[in-house]
C-alpha cells in the first residue's frame, strides 16, 4: 500500500511506501509487522517503542547486535 496524499514526515526524512502486514521468521520465531519504508542508506533501520516493548529486543549498541 502506497501513501498519498501529502508526504509524511518522520524526523528530517520522509515516509515513501507504508508496507501490508508482513509475516517473518527470525531465528524460529514468527513475528507479524507493517514497515514504513524511509530513505536512511544502507543497512539502517528505525524500529518503534511498540515493537521493542512487544518483542523487548536485546541490543549490544557497542556492537550493533540485535537479538530477539
Amino acid at each position: 500500500m502506497t501513501i498519498s496524499g501529502d508526504p509524511i514526515l518522520y524526523g528530517d526524512k520522509i515516509i515513501y511506501l507504508e508496507t501490508g502486514l508482513v509475516e517473518l521468521e527470525v531465528k524460529g520465531k514468527y513475528i507479524v509487522v507493517s514497515f514504513n519504508v524511509l530513505l536512511l542508506g544502507k543497512n539502517k533501520v528505525v524500529l518503534g517503542m511498540s515493537f521493542l516493548w512487544e518483542y523487548n529486543l536485546k541490543i549490544n549498541w557497542v556492537i550493533g547486535d540485535v537479538k530477539i
